[in-house]
């Protein structure tokens, strides 16, 4: 369930890039604003872990080899990045998808699987002091053991966090709020298409449930503020959206659609002034899709790039000093 999840998406992707002529294209920690790390695709066609300086200049790509590798988080203190892979799945044909939680160093070394290979684990999230990090997962039982968990930053003492009701088929892409006493994640009631989700908040130890958006928004991918008090998140409110951003109060008041039209992933700068996200737009008769800022309150809006490169699940590293 959640690899459908995951891949509807990517088709969304595909579908726009078809369009295109060829051509002769965690909750934020507060700080400086560092690098940036995301997912984009090799030449093979497999998604893979990149880093580059805020402008998307020096590019570097941290994983590599027949797997899928991707939604990559920065630690707190900027030296490792959590991320998720399929590399553990020996048969991604068969019905049973094997995905793990990694981390490495920011370089791409001291690689490391977290969740043992153990059913369908992803969406990783650092708490703020770095010792824990959330993630949702299937506990290799689908249905009865997904939800969202927690465990130490060394994969041991995991505990399970959230129990989906029945009327519900996944959460997901938990994010740690800045002073670490909630979780904001997406649950999806009932089918897993886009539109039938709704963001909700929990503490880590699974009391204090709270709906933060109705289900008909269709929210996702959801990250907290720098200080804590707004959540910026995606949203696919009808069958044809192809996605808006949105923001609203952590307690789920005054949401305000930011954008229209070709625009997810949305996480929010470490110093709190801007809003990084994947974007598209109309270009010399075609269409192109890459990551692009603007101001929290939607104003300033541009690519990154000027040939944008379908980069997405963005995560910005912050520069404060431990």
């Amino acid at each position: 369930m959640k690899r459908h999840v995951r891949l509807a998406a990517v088709a969304l992707i595909a579908i726009v890039m078809a369009l295109v002529p060829s051509a002769p294209a965690t909750a934020t920690v507060p700080g400086d604003n560092g690098r940036l790390t995301f997912m984009r695709q090799d030449s093979g066609g497999f998604w893979q872990v990149w880093v580059a300086h805020a402008d998307l200049t020096h590019q570097r790509q941290l994983t590599h080899g027949t797997a899928n590798s991707g939604w990559p988080v920065w630690s707190p203190n900027g030296r490792k990045i959590a991320f998720d892979s399929d590399r553990g799945d020996r048969d991604p044909s068969d019905p049973v998808a094997i995905n793990d939680v990694f981390t490495m160093d920011a370089d791409g070394t001291a690689v490391r699987n977290l969740t043992g290979s153990r059913g369908f684990s992803g969406d990783a999230a650092w708490s703020p002091d770095g010792s824990s990090i959330a993630f949702d997962s299937d506990g290799g039982g689908y249905p009865g053991r997904q939800g969202i968990y927690v465990m130490k930053a060394d994969g041991t003492s995991v505990r399970r966090v959230t129990r989906p009701p029945a009327s519900a088929t996944n959460d997901l892409a938990p994010r740690f709020a800045p002073d670490g006493h909630r979780l904001v994640f997406t649950r999806f009631n009932g089918d897993t298409d886009f539109g039938n989700s709704a963001l909700l908040t929990v503490e880590p130890d699974g009391t204090g449930l709270r709906q933060i958006t109705p289900f008909g928004v269709g929210a996702g991918d959801a990250d907290w503020s720098p200080d804590g008090s707004r959540i910026v998140f995606e949203a696919y409110p009808t069958p044809g959206s192809t996605g808006q951003i949105r923001v609203v109060r952590a307690d789920g008041t005054h949401s305000r659609t930011l954008t229209d039209g070709f625009s997810a992933d949305p996480v929010w700068s470490p110093d709190g002034a801007t809003l990084l996200f994947l974007a598209g737009e109309p270009r010399n008769g075609g269409f192109v899709l890459g990551l692009a800022t603007m101001k929290p309150d939607g104003s300033g809006r541009h690519f990154l790039s000027r040939t944008p490169m379908v980069e997405h699940q963005p995560d910005w590293q912050s520069t404060r000093r431990y």
